[in-house]
């Protein structure tokens, strides 16, 4: 799906650990259950493997995240937040949009994730790219949370 720049000078970078302190301000924002600093940096420091961190930069304002990973022609999106601020404007979108790039870009062709069976937002935008609910991963995001696993990509269903 071709998406356009929802804002003239965003930018699809890779991480730095210069904009650690705001991925953490949006990851605290955005989820229950926030991934930790530590993890982030050690991840930034280590040397080139199959997870993927970028940014959506605004000259220095971080205004959204992905954390992808590609093995082989398998690839899970891992992360992906936009602060409140910035929501409904497309930047979500564009995320996705450039990871599904790299992803393709790598030869990945079945990409799957986890969204909250009650993240109704999150839901449209992946169904927007093509995914389809594969399955659900009851107590996903805690004890009374489900998710299911949403995938897109050339395999068949099961059911």
């Amino acid at each position: 799906m071709e998406t356009q720049k929802p804002l003239r000078n965003l930018m699809f970078e890779p991480m730095r650990l210069s904009d650690l302190q705001q991925v953490m301000e949006i990851e605290n924002e955005c989820f229950e259950d926030p991934w930790s600093a530590t993890y982030f940096t050690l991840s930034l420091k280590r040397p080139k493997s199959y997870e993927f961190f970028y940014v959506a930069r605004c000259e220095d304002t971080v205004m959204g995240y992905i954390v992808f990973a590609v093995l082989y022609e398998e690839a899970h999106v891992l992360n992906i937040a936009v602060p409140t601020a910035y929501q409904r404007q497309g930047i979500g979108k564009y995320l996705l949009a450039s990871a599904l790039d790299m992803i393709h870009a790598r030869d990945g062709c079945q990409i799957f994730l986890e969204v909250a069976v009650s993240n109704l937002p999150a839901q449209y935008l992946y169904r927007q790219f093509g995914f389809r609910i594969c399955g659900v991963r009851k107590h996903y995001y805690g004890r009374h949370k489900d998710a299911y696993v949403f995938r897109k990509g050339a395999a068949t269903d099961a059911t």
